[in-house]
């Protein structure tokens, strides 16, 4: 599989311009803040109409950079050995010539929320020899490199240093680890060992790009009953999104990243209501704000809108509302970039 041509491209962002043209959420902020102050919790969970803003919700970065979502379908290829990559982000690049020019392949890292910890996702370009083998260099983002966002964590890091081996098929994706990670290192809780594996999970089944194939972990060629004290003697699955990823993340723009006057931010959302709200802010203080609502209520699922303004450095801050009206801390993302 190639990149996209430049036809395709310009197909693709007359589709997204088409999509999101039309989209007007009604009413104000203050109108959502006053509405949902008079409904119950969420436990409630309503499904309300949503504005379906678009059905491509990836963004083309440029040539033949693309995004992928995590179950966008690749055909399978068996991976060679790695060595896990310096401790940066691979979000930049070019690739040799027998390589894929470049795919922003979703990689989780950890950040904090209001409901504890969770996975967040950045877009990281990789490329490789072939599309279907990307996997592995997904998890060598995982165990190696640092997340761009300052925000996010990444709980492998200081963990491993060496090869690794990934295989996959259409069924399973084998990740083998070299070193001693048969046990949870002191100092690291049980949630973030757990957290840690589903790192990999999920990273993994983004790079090969077959959906939620399951993973079997192995130390140095060998089944292990545990990885970081975490049973893996089986196949392991992804945990459900709704319960291990962040309830609010953006997608795009990244953190650092400069963009235009005028700029479309998407990500994803599971809130009360489906409703998303977006602050512009330098410092304390707020340039810009307004609300959309994302495809669904509840579950994670893509939203999108448009900013306009002036040239600057700005705090972009995307999150969900506090529905109890007693201050409690909201679930949010925040991106620092630079409008040009």
């Amino acid at each position: 599989m190639t990149g996209p041509t430049n036809t395709g491209d310009d197909d693709l962002r007359r589709l997204l311009d088409d999509a999101v043209a039309g989209v007007q959420p009604h009413g104000t902020l203050a109108d959502i803040r006053a509405r949902t102050d008079q409904e119950t919790p969420m436990s409630k969970r309503w499904f309300f109409p949503t504005l379906a803003v678009a059905a491509v919700m990836a963004a083309v970065v440029g040539g033949a950079f693309w995004l992928l979502d995590d179950d966008q379908k690749l055909a399978p290829s068996g991976t060679p050995t790695h060595t896990v990559p310096s401790d940066k982000p691979s979000t930049s690049g070019s690739a040799g010539p027998e390589e894929v020019a470049g795919r922003a392949v979703p990689v989780y890292y950890v950040g904090d929320t209001a409901h504890g910890k969770k996975l967040f996702r950045e877009f990281h370009r990789i490329s490789a020899p072939s599309a279907g083998e990307i996997a592995g260099p997904a998890v060598g983002q995982v165990l190696g490199a640092k997340p761009a966002d300052p925000d996010y964590v990444n709980l492998w890091s200081g963990l491993y240093d060496g090869t690794y081996d990934v295989t996959t098929s259409q069924d399973l994706i084998t990740v083998d680890l070299r070193g001693d990670l048969h046990d949870r290192p002191a100092g690291m809780s049980e949630g973030d060992a757990e957290l840690a594996i589903q790192q990999l999970i999920y990273s993994a089944q983004a790079g090969l790009g077959q959906g939620r194939v399951p993973v079997q972990l192995l130390i140095n060629g060998k089944h292990t009953d545990t990885i970081l004290g975490v049973p893996a003697s089986e196949p392991l699955a992804a945990v459900d999104p709704d319960k291990v990823q962040a309830p609010v993340q953006i997608d795009s723009p990244s953190d650092g990243d400069e963009v235009s006057g005028t700029f479309t931010v998407t990500g994803r959302a599971a809130t009360f209501e489906a409703n998303v709200v977006w602050e512009l802010k330098q410092g304390d203080t707020t340039i810009k704000d307004g609300f959309t609502t994302a495809q669904e209520c509840c579950t994670l699922s893509p939203y999108s809108f448009q900013v306009t303004a002036p040239p600057g450095t700005y705090t972009l801050v995307v999150h969900d509302t506090d529905e109890s009206g007693g201050g409690r801390p909201v679930n949010q993302d925040t991106k620092e970039i630079t409008v040009q």
